[in-house]
Protein backbone atom coordinates (compact mmCIF):
# COMPACT_ATOMS: atom_id res chain seq x y z
CA UNK A 1 0.00 0.00 0.00
CA UNK A 2 1.66 3.70 -0.97
CA UNK A 3 0.70 6.70 0.48
CA UNK A 4 -1.99 7.88 -1.57
CA UNK A 5 -3.57 5.08 -1.07
CA UNK A 6 -3.02 5.36 2.84
CA UNK A 7 -4.74 9.32 2.24
CA UNK A 8 -7.81 7.64 0.05
CA UNK A 9 -8.62 5.59 3.11
CA UNK A 10 -8.45 8.06 5.97
CA UNK A 11 -10.44 10.79 3.65
CA UNK A 12 -13.03 8.13 2.69
CA UNK A 13 -13.18 6.72 6.58
CA UNK A 14 -16.63 8.82 8.02
CA UNK A 15 -18.77 7.32 5.03
CA UNK A 16 -21.00 4.87 5.83
CA UNK A 17 -20.87 5.07 9.25
CA UNK A 18 -23.83 7.14 9.84
CA UNK A 19 -26.09 4.25 11.62
CA UNK A 20 -23.46 3.59 14.08
CA UNK A 21 -23.12 6.83 15.18
CA UNK A 22 -27.07 7.42 15.41
CA UNK A 23 -26.44 4.61 17.41
CA UNK A 24 -24.44 6.07 19.78
CA UNK A 25 -26.11 9.38 19.37
CA UNK A 26 -29.34 7.16 20.98
CA UNK A 27 -26.99 6.14 24.07
CA UNK A 28 -27.04 9.96 24.94
CA UNK A 29 -22.88 9.99 23.70
CA UNK A 30 -22.87 12.50 21.25
CA UNK A 31 -25.68 14.88 22.34
CA UNK A 32 -24.70 16.66 25.49
CA UNK A 33 -28.15 18.09 25.86
CA UNK A 34 -29.29 14.48 26.21
CA UNK A 35 -27.84 13.90 29.58
CA UNK A 36 -30.94 14.73 31.78
CA UNK A 37 -33.28 12.83 29.15
CA UNK A 38 -34.26 9.53 29.48
CA UNK A 39 -32.17 6.93 27.39
CA UNK A 40 -33.59 5.55 24.54
CA UNK A 41 -33.36 1.73 23.51
CA UNK A 42 -31.03 1.32 20.86
CA UNK A 43 -30.20 -2.51 21.16
CA UNK A 44 -32.06 -5.05 19.51
CA UNK A 45 -33.13 -8.80 19.83
CA UNK A 46 -30.26 -11.52 19.76
CA UNK A 47 -32.21 -12.90 16.49
CA UNK A 48 -31.94 -9.61 14.90
CA UNK A 49 -27.98 -9.18 15.64
CA UNK A 50 -27.51 -12.97 14.77
CA UNK A 51 -28.54 -11.96 10.86
CA UNK A 52 -26.22 -8.27 10.88
CA UNK A 53 -22.76 -8.74 9.60
CA UNK A 54 -19.23 -7.75 11.44
CA UNK A 55 -18.43 -4.50 10.84
CA UNK A 56 -15.07 -4.73 9.26
CA UNK A 57 -14.32 -1.28 9.64
CA UNK A 58 -14.82 -1.32 13.32
CA UNK A 59 -11.58 -3.64 13.67
CA UNK A 60 -8.19 -1.53 14.49
CA UNK A 61 -5.72 -4.22 15.69
CA UNK A 62 -5.56 -8.40 14.97
CA UNK A 63 -8.42 -10.26 14.38
CA UNK A 64 -11.32 -7.83 16.73
CA UNK A 65 -8.08 -7.98 19.39
CA UNK A 66 -9.02 -3.93 19.46
CA UNK A 67 -12.08 -2.15 18.10
CA UNK A 68 -13.08 1.24 17.30
CA UNK A 69 -14.60 2.78 21.26
CA UNK A 70 -12.42 -0.03 23.00
CA UNK A 71 -9.39 0.14 25.11
CA UNK A 72 -5.75 -1.62 24.65
CA UNK A 73 -3.73 -2.01 28.45
CA UNK A 74 -0.45 -2.48 28.42
CA UNK A 75 1.21 -2.76 31.84
CA UNK A 76 4.89 -3.29 32.57
CA UNK A 77 7.18 -2.31 35.15
CA UNK A 78 9.12 1.27 35.49
CA UNK A 79 12.27 1.44 33.03
CA UNK A 80 11.89 -1.86 30.96
CA UNK A 81 11.00 0.32 27.46
CA UNK A 82 7.54 1.34 27.93
CA UNK A 83 7.71 4.46 25.89
CA UNK A 84 10.17 3.15 23.14
CA UNK A 85 7.26 0.60 22.67
CA UNK A 86 4.49 2.47 22.29
CA UNK A 87 5.83 4.86 19.86
CA UNK A 88 7.41 1.46 17.79
CA UNK A 89 3.56 0.57 17.76
CA UNK A 90 2.80 3.77 16.46
CA UNK A 91 4.72 4.20 14.31
CA UNK A 92 4.40 0.84 12.66
CA UNK A 93 0.90 0.58 12.77
CA UNK A 94 0.87 4.01 10.80
CA UNK A 95 2.28 2.53 8.15
CA UNK A 96 0.03 -0.37 7.89
CA UNK A 97 2.21 -3.04 9.12
CA UNK A 98 2.57 -5.25 12.39
CA UNK A 99 4.36 -4.39 15.75
CA UNK A 100 5.48 -7.11 18.59
CA UNK A 101 3.58 -9.61 15.85
CA UNK A 102 -0.15 -7.78 15.93
CA UNK A 103 -1.32 -6.62 12.71
CA UNK A 104 -3.42 -3.63 12.37
CA UNK A 105 -6.48 -3.98 9.63
CA UNK A 106 -5.04 -1.11 7.45
CA UNK A 107 -2.84 2.18 8.26
CA UNK A 108 -4.19 3.84 11.13
CA UNK A 109 -4.12 7.54 12.26
CA UNK A 110 -2.33 7.15 15.68
CA UNK A 111 -1.91 9.73 18.33
CA UNK A 112 0.52 9.19 20.88
CA UNK A 113 -0.06 11.88 23.98
CA UNK A 114 2.91 11.44 27.05
CA UNK A 115 3.94 13.15 29.84
CA UNK A 116 7.31 11.74 30.67
CA UNK A 117 10.06 12.13 27.82
CA UNK A 118 11.15 15.46 27.56
CA UNK A 119 11.88 16.43 23.38
CA UNK A 120 15.68 14.93 23.63
CA UNK A 121 14.01 12.04 24.99
CA UNK A 122 11.25 11.65 21.83
CA UNK A 123 14.27 12.71 19.10
CA UNK A 124 16.26 9.97 20.46
CA UNK A 125 13.63 7.18 20.04
CA UNK A 126 11.59 8.57 16.82
CA UNK A 127 15.19 7.48 15.17
CA UNK A 128 13.94 4.08 15.18
CA UNK A 129 12.21 4.99 11.95
CA UNK A 130 15.32 4.82 10.41
CA UNK A 131 16.51 1.17 11.52
CA UNK A 132 13.04 -0.77 10.98
CA UNK A 133 13.18 -0.92 7.15
CA UNK A 134 10.59 1.19 6.18
CA UNK A 135 10.05 1.62 2.36
CA UNK A 136 9.67 5.33 1.19
CA UNK A 137 5.50 5.14 0.56
CA UNK A 138 5.24 3.42 4.45
CA UNK A 139 7.52 6.56 5.86
CA UNK A 140 5.29 8.69 4.51
CA UNK A 141 2.61 7.29 5.93
CA UNK A 142 4.32 7.36 9.37
CA UNK A 143 4.53 11.13 8.65
CA UNK A 144 1.33 11.66 7.55
CA UNK A 145 -0.68 9.29 9.99
CA UNK A 146 1.33 9.63 13.48
CA UNK A 147 1.68 12.96 15.68
CA UNK A 148 3.58 12.70 19.11
CA UNK A 149 1.69 15.58 21.93
CA UNK A 150 3.80 16.31 25.45
CA UNK A 151 1.09 17.20 27.75
CA UNK A 152 2.45 16.96 31.51
CA UNK A 153 0.12 19.86 33.14
CA UNK A 154 -2.97 18.51 32.75
CA UNK A 155 -4.67 15.73 34.60
CA UNK A 156 -8.60 14.24 35.28
CA UNK A 157 -11.17 15.85 33.51
CA UNK A 158 -8.97 18.85 32.56
CA UNK A 159 -6.94 16.33 30.76
CA UNK A 160 -9.75 14.71 29.03
CA UNK A 161 -10.96 18.02 27.97
CA UNK A 162 -7.74 18.77 26.46
CA UNK A 163 -7.72 15.27 23.86
CA UNK A 164 -11.29 16.02 23.16
CA UNK A 165 -10.13 19.18 21.37
CA UNK A 166 -7.15 17.27 20.10
CA UNK A 167 -9.72 15.07 18.39
CA UNK A 168 -11.57 17.70 17.28
CA UNK A 169 -8.39 19.25 15.63
CA UNK A 170 -7.87 16.07 13.81
CA UNK A 171 -9.49 12.88 13.30
CA UNK A 172 -7.65 9.26 14.74
CA UNK A 173 -7.62 5.93 15.15
CA UNK A 174 -5.77 5.27 17.81
CA UNK A 175 -5.08 7.11 21.07
CA UNK A 176 -2.04 6.33 23.19
CA UNK A 177 -1.90 7.75 26.36
CA UNK A 178 1.46 7.41 28.26
CA UNK A 179 0.96 6.46 31.35
CA UNK A 180 -1.76 6.54 32.74
CA UNK A 181 -1.25 7.46 36.00
CA UNK A 182 0.07 10.57 34.75
CA UNK A 183 -3.28 11.63 33.84
CA UNK A 184 -5.76 9.97 36.46
CA UNK A 185 -5.37 12.43 39.00
CA UNK A 186 -6.39 10.31 41.67
CA UNK A 187 -5.20 7.51 43.93
CA UNK A 188 -4.74 4.51 41.17
CA UNK A 189 -6.42 2.19 43.64
CA UNK A 190 -10.15 4.47 43.64
CA UNK A 191 -12.96 2.62 42.06
CA UNK A 192 -14.77 6.06 41.39
CA UNK A 193 -11.83 7.87 40.02
CA UNK A 194 -10.68 5.36 37.25
CA UNK A 195 -14.72 4.58 36.37
CA UNK A 196 -15.30 8.41 35.76
CA UNK A 197 -12.08 8.65 33.84
CA UNK A 198 -12.64 5.60 31.78
CA UNK A 199 -16.44 5.09 31.63
CA UNK A 200 -17.52 8.70 32.08
CA UNK A 201 -15.49 10.41 30.10
CA UNK A 202 -12.99 8.45 27.93
CA UNK A 203 -15.57 5.92 26.53
CA UNK A 204 -17.49 8.97 25.18
CA UNK A 205 -14.68 10.53 23.52
CA UNK A 206 -13.77 7.36 21.81
CA UNK A 207 -17.42 6.22 20.26
CA UNK A 208 -18.12 10.25 19.25
CA UNK A 209 -14.07 10.00 17.52
CA UNK A 210 -14.36 6.44 16.55
CA UNK A 211 -11.03 5.70 17.69
CA UNK A 212 -9.86 3.05 20.27
CA UNK A 213 -7.47 3.80 23.18
CA UNK A 214 -4.17 2.49 23.98
CA UNK A 215 -2.54 3.14 27.61
CA UNK A 216 0.32 2.25 29.10
CA UNK A 217 0.35 1.40 32.36
CA UNK A 218 2.70 0.54 35.23
CA UNK A 219 2.94 -2.84 37.44
CA UNK A 220 2.86 -2.47 40.76
CA UNK A 221 6.32 -3.05 42.75
CA UNK A 222 7.04 -6.80 42.02
CA UNK A 223 10.38 -7.30 44.40
CA UNK A 224 8.18 -9.36 46.55
CA UNK A 225 5.73 -10.94 43.85
CA UNK A 226 6.15 -14.70 42.89
CA UNK A 227 3.96 -14.88 39.30
CA UNK A 228 5.67 -18.63 38.71
CA UNK A 229 2.44 -20.02 38.67
CA UNK A 230 0.12 -17.52 38.02
CA UNK A 231 -1.91 -18.08 34.80
CA UNK A 232 -4.11 -15.04 32.21
CA UNK A 233 -6.27 -14.67 35.08
CA UNK A 234 -4.33 -13.79 37.11
CA UNK A 235 -1.76 -11.91 34.17
CA UNK A 236 -4.94 -9.46 33.30
CA UNK A 237 -4.60 -7.97 37.09
CA UNK A 238 -1.10 -7.49 37.22
CA UNK A 239 -1.40 -3.82 36.66
CA UNK A 240 -1.21 -1.53 39.73
CA UNK A 241 -4.50 -0.09 40.79
CA UNK A 242 -8.52 -0.99 40.85
CA UNK A 243 -9.96 -4.13 39.04
CA UNK A 244 -11.84 -1.61 36.89
CA UNK A 245 -9.02 -0.85 34.68
CA UNK A 246 -8.94 -4.72 34.10
CA UNK A 247 -12.90 -4.63 33.79
CA UNK A 248 -12.71 -1.56 31.28
CA UNK A 249 -9.91 -2.81 28.97
CA UNK A 250 -11.17 -5.14 25.80
CA UNK A 251 -7.43 -6.48 25.45
CA UNK A 252 -4.90 -6.93 28.27
CA UNK A 253 -1.34 -7.08 27.36
CA UNK A 254 1.67 -7.52 30.00
CA UNK A 255 5.59 -7.04 30.36
CA UNK A 256 7.11 -9.50 32.39
CA UNK A 257 11.17 -9.48 32.59
CA UNK A 258 12.85 -12.92 33.00
CA UNK A 259 16.40 -13.46 33.92
CA UNK A 260 18.29 -12.52 30.99
CA UNK A 261 18.73 -8.54 30.92
CA UNK A 262 16.48 -6.92 28.21
CA UNK A 263 14.46 -10.52 27.41
CA UNK A 264 10.93 -9.76 28.14
CA UNK A 265 7.74 -12.02 28.03
CA UNK A 266 4.68 -10.65 26.47
CA UNK A 267 2.13 -11.95 27.93
CA UNK A 268 -1.42 -11.66 26.47
CA UNK A 269 -3.78 -11.87 29.10
CA UNK A 270 -7.40 -11.19 27.96
CA UNK A 271 -8.58 -12.02 24.23
CA UNK A 272 -5.04 -13.65 23.61
CA UNK A 273 -6.63 -15.39 21.00
CA UNK A 274 -7.65 -12.67 18.82
CA UNK A 275 -3.91 -11.22 18.36
CA UNK A 276 -3.01 -13.30 15.84
CA UNK A 277 -0.35 -15.10 17.81
CA UNK A 278 0.58 -18.74 17.69
CA UNK A 279 0.99 -18.83 21.47
CA UNK A 280 -0.15 -16.60 24.48
CA UNK A 281 3.07 -15.09 24.76
CA UNK A 282 6.23 -14.07 23.15
CA UNK A 283 9.90 -13.01 23.93
CA UNK A 284 10.86 -10.01 22.63
CA UNK A 285 14.16 -7.83 23.80
CA UNK A 286 16.07 -4.48 23.82
CA UNK A 287 17.75 -4.07 20.71
CA UNK A 288 21.61 -5.29 20.90
CA UNK A 289 23.01 -1.96 19.56
CA UNK A 290 23.11 0.36 22.34
CA UNK A 291 22.37 2.77 19.50
CA UNK A 292 19.02 1.79 18.73
CA UNK A 293 16.19 2.14 20.89
CA UNK A 294 14.19 -0.48 19.74
CA UNK A 295 12.23 -3.64 20.23
CA UNK A 296 12.96 -6.77 18.57
CA UNK A 297 11.96 -10.32 18.54
CA UNK A 298 14.25 -12.92 20.83
CA UNK A 299 16.47 -14.60 19.37
CA UNK A 300 16.93 -18.46 19.74
CA UNK A 301 20.18 -17.98 22.18
CA UNK A 302 17.72 -15.47 24.36
CA UNK A 303 14.58 -17.61 24.42
CA UNK A 304 16.76 -21.46 25.10
CA UNK A 305 18.30 -18.73 28.16
CA UNK A 306 15.26 -17.46 29.23
CA UNK A 307 13.23 -20.75 29.00
CA UNK A 308 16.04 -22.52 31.08
CA UNK A 309 16.24 -19.64 33.44
CA UNK A 310 12.84 -20.19 34.22
CA UNK A 311 13.05 -23.63 35.85
CA UNK A 312 13.08 -23.68 39.78
CA UNK A 313 14.00 -26.72 41.68
CA UNK A 314 10.63 -27.72 42.54
CA UNK A 315 10.55 -28.38 38.22
CA UNK A 316 13.66 -30.95 38.45
CA UNK A 317 11.98 -32.50 41.38
CA UNK A 318 9.22 -34.38 39.16
CA UNK A 319 11.45 -35.75 37.44
CA UNK A 320 12.95 -37.76 40.39
CA UNK A 321 11.48 -41.00 41.33
CA UNK A 322 10.44 -41.39 44.94
CA UNK A 323 11.88 -45.00 45.50
CA UNK A 324 14.05 -45.87 42.33
CA UNK A 325 16.43 -43.87 42.35
CA UNK A 326 17.33 -42.53 38.71
CA UNK A 327 21.26 -42.27 37.19
CA UNK A 328 22.53 -38.87 37.65
CA UNK A 329 23.37 -39.35 33.87
CA UNK A 330 19.66 -40.15 32.83
CA UNK A 331 18.77 -37.39 35.18
CA UNK A 332 21.15 -35.14 33.31
CA UNK A 333 19.70 -36.43 30.15
CA UNK A 334 16.07 -36.17 30.67
CA UNK A 335 16.47 -32.61 32.27
CA UNK A 336 18.25 -31.36 28.67
CA UNK A 337 15.05 -32.50 27.29
CA UNK A 338 12.77 -30.41 29.38
CA UNK A 339 14.88 -27.29 28.88
CA UNK A 340 17.48 -26.42 31.99
CA UNK A 341 20.24 -26.36 30.13
CA UNK A 342 23.63 -27.35 31.37
CA UNK A 343 24.74 -30.17 33.72
CA UNK A 344 25.79 -27.51 35.69
CA UNK A 345 22.74 -26.08 36.32
CA UNK A 346 21.02 -29.20 37.04
CA UNK A 347 23.98 -29.75 39.73
CA UNK A 348 23.12 -26.33 41.11
CA UNK A 349 19.61 -27.55 41.35
CA UNK A 350 20.26 -30.73 42.74
CA UNK A 351 22.47 -29.28 45.58
CA UNK A 352 19.47 -27.09 46.53
CA UNK A 353 17.08 -29.92 46.81
CA UNK A 354 19.89 -32.15 48.99
CA UNK A 355 20.12 -29.05 51.34
CA UNK A 356 16.25 -29.49 51.76
CA UNK A 357 15.95 -33.08 52.35
CA UNK A 358 13.80 -33.36 49.34
CA UNK A 359 15.83 -35.61 47.20
CA UNK A 360 18.53 -38.24 48.63
CA UNK A 361 21.82 -38.88 46.91
CA UNK A 362 22.58 -43.16 46.48
CA UNK A 363 25.18 -45.29 45.57
CA UNK A 364 24.59 -47.47 43.20
CA UNK A 365 26.34 -50.28 41.92
CA UNK A 366 27.83 -50.37 38.24
CA UNK A 367 30.20 -52.96 36.34
CA UNK A 368 33.55 -50.39 37.03
CA UNK A 369 35.44 -49.49 40.26
CA UNK A 370 33.61 -46.88 41.14
CA UNK A 371 30.01 -46.35 41.55
CA UNK A 372 27.71 -44.90 40.03
CA UNK A 373 25.20 -42.21 42.00
CA UNK A 374 21.50 -41.67 41.95
CA UNK A 375 18.74 -40.06 43.45
CA UNK A 376 15.47 -40.50 44.26
CA UNK A 377 12.88 -38.76 47.34
CA UNK A 378 13.63 -41.21 49.38
CA UNK A 379 16.34 -41.90 51.73
CA UNK A 380 18.83 -44.77 51.34
CA UNK A 381 17.96 -48.30 52.66
CA UNK A 382 20.11 -49.07 56.11
CA UNK A 383 21.40 -52.18 56.88
CA UNK A 384 19.07 -54.97 57.94
CA UNK A 385 16.06 -52.21 56.03
CA UNK A 386 14.18 -54.03 53.13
Amino acid sequence: MDANNGAEYNADFPRGMGSLKREFSALGDLDPKAEDAPRKLAGASPIDYARREIPEEEILLGNRYLCRGGGLIIAAPSGCGKSVLAVQCAILWSAGLAAIGIRPTRPLRCLVVQAEDDRGDIIEMTRMVNYLGLTKEQRGLVEQNCHLEFVNDLTGDAFLDCLGGFLEQRPFDLVFLNPYTAYLGADIKEDKANSHFLRNRLNPLLSQHRAGAVIIHHTPKTNHRDTTNWRATDWMYAGAGAAVLTNWARAYLVLEPTDIAGVYRFIAAKREKRTGWDEPELLFAHSNDEDKLLWVPANREQIALAKTAKKKPEDLLELIPMIDPILQEQLFEDAQKHGFGADRKVRGILKILLNDSKIYKHKMPRDRVRGAVGYSKSPPCTAGED
